[in-house]
């Protein structure tokens, strides 16, 4: 429960945090930004139109479902794109909300207070609570995914709940694909919380049903379309291609080799990730070279794509993730060692490797970046203890 102060506090800083989203919404031209946008907006069309879920005859699985679902449900209330833009603001939002709750449970009241007010006013999360990309749904279900296994590891109620953290997973999945191979360690995660066997072993059972409940839908329906399994989508093998091919500095690349889109798409993916291998093979130093490259591009703290170079972003960006880059480190080490924040380090560490290895954008980083609020206001409460300690001495 929320204290009668605390819930003044939330409620304020959700209030500031729409109110600062809506302004952005109304900035912004009633156009689509990102070629990205684009590509949702055919599905949604061709959703609507009957065609199915899909790009185009040759990209069916090639994008999660989850996102141009939830698109397809406001463009038949014909909300357009503000309409939609309103809505992702009401639920980055809600997000911080939720960061508080996570951050009370995983440390306390004055980290979770803390961990509020920066998400309220983050310019990432602002920046993409207004444009029809996967980053705020993704972050929501996220953020909802991992509360609710750290509720289940300390629950001591039916292990039948367990069918909620399962499903928030398997949404998330659908909406990314990258928290699909998250999941194991979700289930790695109970294996290690302080509970009988039996009842782990319940809790593990429940949350993989909910999990593959959730994913059973698209997975029949891809073997329907495609006639093979594929449980995410026939983007991976591309993403890993354009992050190590000859010519890529391990961010968005279109060299591709000629004739491979022409291949069926269930095999085509196979194809990108059998091409990658052996580039990677007849190269590894570049291999090497290209993990650090997507390190750097993964945590820079300021924009990689070439179109928000201008000074007024680098500015934005350094004051806000540069300046909380230091007390993340910090919090990292003075955080306390327990199951729960390993389990925030994990995923911190887990999508860092991902990336490393397949694709790097400061795009991708945004969904852990609630995690790394969180050890950043740690790390800063920290050092003003420690100097309001030294003041009383």
């Amino acid at each position: 429960m929320v204290g009668k102060n605390s819930g003044k506090i939330v409620f304020i800083f959700f209030l500031l945090a729409f109110i600062i989203r809506i302004i952005f919404v109304f900035s912004l031209k009633t156009k689509f930004y990102f070629d990205d946008e684009y590509e949702y907006w055919k599905i949604v069309n061709n959703f609507i139109t009957g065609k199915g879920l899909m790009v185009s005859e040759t990209l069916k699985a090639y994008r999660p479902p989850l996102y141009p679902l939830f698109l397809v449900l406001f463009a038949k209330l014909n909300t357009g794109i503000t309409g939609i833009r309103i809505v992702q603001a009401l639920l980055s939002s809600v997000s911080c909300i939720f960061i508080y709750f996570l951050a009370r449970k995983v440390f306390n009241e004055k980290i979770a207070i803390f961990s509020l007010a920066i998400s309220s006013v983050y310019p990432f999360f602002i920046f993409y609570s207004g444009f029809l990309l996967t980053e705020t749904l993704f972050i929501f279900l996220v953020i909802c995914c991992i509360y609710a296994f750290i509720k289940l590891a300390e629950s001591r109620v039916s292990p039948v709940y367990g069918f909620i953290p399962g499903i928030f997973a398997g949404l998330a999945g659908l909406c990314r694909p990258t928290m699909e191979l998250f999941f194991p360690f979700c289930l790695l995660f109970i294996i290690l919380s302080k509970a009988s066997c039996v009842v782990k072993f319940k809790k593990i059972v429940f949350a993989m049903a909910g999990f593959i409940i959730i994913l059973t839908p698209w997975i029949i329906r891809n073997f329907i379309v495609l006639g093979s399994f594929v449980p995410g989508t026939t983007m991976g093998g591309a993403v890993f291609w354009e992050g190590n091919n000859p010519y890529s500095d391990g961010g968005p690349c279109r060299y591709f080799p000629e004739g491979v889109w022409q291949i069926e798409e269930s095999k085509r993916d196979q194809v990108f990730y059998k091409l990658t291998i052996d580039c990677i093979k007849q190269n590894p130093k570049r291999f090497a070279w290209l993990l650090w490259n997507k390190f750097i591009r993964f945590w820079n703290v300021v924009p990689n794509a070439s179109e928000y170079t201008k000074t007024i972003y680098r500015i934005i960006s350094v004051f806000s993730f540069g300046l909380m880059l230091p007390f993340f480190v910090l919090g990292i080490f003075v955080s306390p060692r327990n199951l729960n924040t390993l389990f925030l380090t994990g995923m911190i560490v887990f999508f860092t490797v991902f990336h490393m290895i397949f694709l790097a954008s400061i795009r991708y980083r945004v969904a852990i970046e609630p995690f790394v609020i969180m050890f950043a206001s740690s790390g800063f409460l920290w050092i003003f203890n420690q100097l309001h300690c030294q003041r009383k001495t």
